[in-house]
């Protein structure tokens, strides 16, 4: 009786246990999420900076698209002028960190901050030069992109 038992076990268990060639292409990158990767600071920013750069060359060719940029990058983008009282504590601070630098002649170019543990910011000044050869700053483009789509983006 007891072998009964377990022939029949055995039976159950050795049935259906193989994966289709989806399935394991599924485990597989499962497998590749879930793995640990090792990623210095300095590529996370070189990388925001890249995608930075990147998404706002789409919003130059088609800025009526933000809303669809911010859902096919999963980001957030916003535009900010100085003396606005939208935006975040750092966007804020970033624009007049760009007035100041325009006050004393020292270029302003995109930057790259944290927000927190789980995402970074990307901020890009719009500049303008005035009649009388000053620069003016009319406002700020500012992507948040998270972390950890930076990372599990960078291929090692």
């Amino acid at each position: 009786m007891r072998l009964l038992y377990f022939l029949i076990g055995f039976v159950l268990l050795g049935c259906g246990g193989s994966l289709n060639e989806e399935q394991r292409k599924q485990m597989r990158e499962a497998r590749e999420l879930k793995s640990i990767k090792k990623v210095s600071e300095a590529e996370i920013t070189e990388l925001t900076f890249s995608r930075g750069r990147d998404i706002m060359k789409e919003i130059i060719r088609s800025p009526k698209a933000i809303d669809s940029l911010e859902a096919m990058h999963q980001v957030r983008i916003s535009w900010l002028t100085p003396g606005s009282s939208g935006g975040s504590e750092v966007e804020k601070q970033l624009i007049d960190a760009y007035l100041n630098s325009i006050l004393s002649g020292t270029p302003v170019s995109d930057n790259v901050q944290r927000l927190g543990e789980d995402s970074l910011l990307y901020s890009r000044p719009v500049t303008r030069e005035l009649p009388d050869g000053t620069v003016a700053v009319d406002g700020t483009w500012n992507i948040s992109l998270s972390r950890k789509q930076l990372v599990l983006s960078i291929e090692k």
